[in-house]
């Protein structure tokens, strides 16, 4: 079934041109590097709809010039779960703020690995899936997005699976790789026909 949807001619443009909007965002500024942070750091525990919205909410009044208790009144008020601690995290990410792509860049650019085992260490809120996810945002295409929707594709094929443990990740992301490399595209594109899949939507 998957491979019927990688060799859809429609979609797979559809898909190959959401990946030339991510290149793009690699050559784009600050705000936009930031920008995309934000989005995954509200994605984690969170419907991709719901952090979409909450994000521009945020940013609608001026996400730099609140502070925590009104970015978390306005979380809330956009109808986001986990308004108080997001509001916690977001607050911290703003300290990387005009320093986030100077230092993330040349990390990704030599090691990708390098570059997420960074955003897990360095940024509260981040896991391995959101790493991922915001650096494939940005441009970079070698690393697994293992969503719900990714594990449950993953379940179908070799049963139940946990992401209990960092070693976890990395063993569904080989699998992924492989089905990937079957499939000649790039792991990191590979949850967007995932998601099509699942949900008949390409977003994200």
């Amino acid at each position: 079934m998957l491979r019927s949807l990688v060799v859809d001619k429609k979609l797979r443009a559809r898909v190959l041109e959401r990946a030339e909007e991510f290149l793009l965002n690699n050559k784009a500024g600050e705000d936009i590097w930031f920008r995309e942070l934000v989005l995954c750091i509200l994605t984690a525990n969170s419907s991709f709809i719901s952090a979409y919205k909450a994000l521009n909410c945020v940013f609608e009044y001026n996400f730099f010039s609140l502070d925590q208790y009104k970015l978390s009144k306005i979380l809330k008020e956009c109808g986001y779960r986990f308004y108080n601690l997001k509001s916690k995290y977001l607050m911290e990410a703003k300290s990387l703020y005009g320093s986030l792509k100077k230092i993330v860049k040349p990390l990704a650019d030599r090691d990708q690995w390098e570059a997420r085992e960074f955003l897990v260490n360095k940024v509260n809120g981040i896991g391995y899936k959101e790493a991922s996810h915001f650096l494939r945002n940005v441009g970079y295409f070698d690393l697994a997005i293992i969503d719900r929707h990714v594990l449950r594709f993953i379940t179908d094929i070799v049963g139940d699976i946990k992401l209990r443990k960092r070693r976890d990740y990395f063993l569904v992301e080989g699998l992924l790789r492989s089905i990937a490399d079957g499939l000649n595209i790039q792991v990191g594109l590979l949850d967007l026909f995932i998601f099509f899949k699942q949900t008949k939507t390409l977003v994200k």
